[in-house]
């Protein structure tokens, strides 16, 4: 029996293209808001739908019934906002710091509750680590998600959870897709010059995530930050 490994935030295409590739060795348990994800390839995949408002505890019991050993958790929640400091209002910043930060945390605390945990994993940007106009209040809750690697990998090293991030640049699918179309074609090319090695492909990342939740070959690394960007921040 193959342990599950928990998705939050898993609608995105470069979400599901990494979701199709985990399922060879691990049982997929989803926890979504709203959109239930569809995903047509084969694998024993578990869906567990839950709300912002709901107490971690009432979704551990609902996981509970789908497995019995969950190794991982991975965290690809993540919204853009594409306004400028001078529009953004309390609603934009409450919705993108809920998705982007609060439902890590709610993660983390779900993992007191889980006996054979090993890893959790979160997916961040190079934008955490570079202003960028226009992009601030992603770009900061990315950098606040960041900082919450590193305590939790703190708080949770006595119950030998490993705690990691990727800092993830421009990648051909999902949300890196989806920013191309708010970009002029100068900006596009500028992007693609600012990435050395060119964009990046979903198999970049699935490497990444393969590596970073395998508790034999990355037995030492917690609280760590992984740059994926083809030099990006170099």
């Amino acid at each position: 029996m193959k342990k599950s490994l928990i998705i939050s935030g898993s609608n995105s295409e470069l979400a599901i293209e990494i979701t199709a590739k985990l399922v060879k060795k691990y049982d997929i348990i989803f926890l979504y808001h709203s959109k239930k994800p569809k995903i047509s390839i084969k694998g024993n995949f578990f869906y567990v739908k839950h709300s912002v408002k709901d107490e971690v505890s009432n979704i551990y019991k609902n996981i509970k019934k789908k497995s019995k050993s969950v190794h991982g958790i991975l965290h690809f929640n993540g919204v853009h906002n594409f306004k400028t400091l001078k529009k953004i209002n309390r609603e934009d910043f409450n919705d993108t710091f809920e998705i982007n930060c609060f439902t890590f945390i709610k993660l983390i605390k779900l993992s007191y509750y889980l006996e054979n945990i090993k890893s959790i994993l979160s997916i961040s940007s190079v934008s955490s680590m570079r202003g960028s106009k226009g992009i601030s209040l992603y770009s900061s809750s990315k950098a606040a998600l960041n900082n919450l690697i590193k305590s939790a990998s703190l708080e949770l090293v006595g119950k030998n959870i490993r705690v990691n991030n990727i800092i993830l640049g421009h990648i051909e699918k999902g949300m890196g897709k989806k920013t191309q179309n708010y970009l002029s074609e100068q900006q596009l090319k500028d992007l693609k010059k600012n990435h050395p090695l060119g964009f990046g492909k979903p198999l970049d990342l699935y490497y990444a995530v393969d590596f970073l939740l395998n508790s034999t070959k990355s037995r030492w690394i917690t609280g760590s930050e992984l740059v994926l960007d083809g030099g990006f921040l170099a």
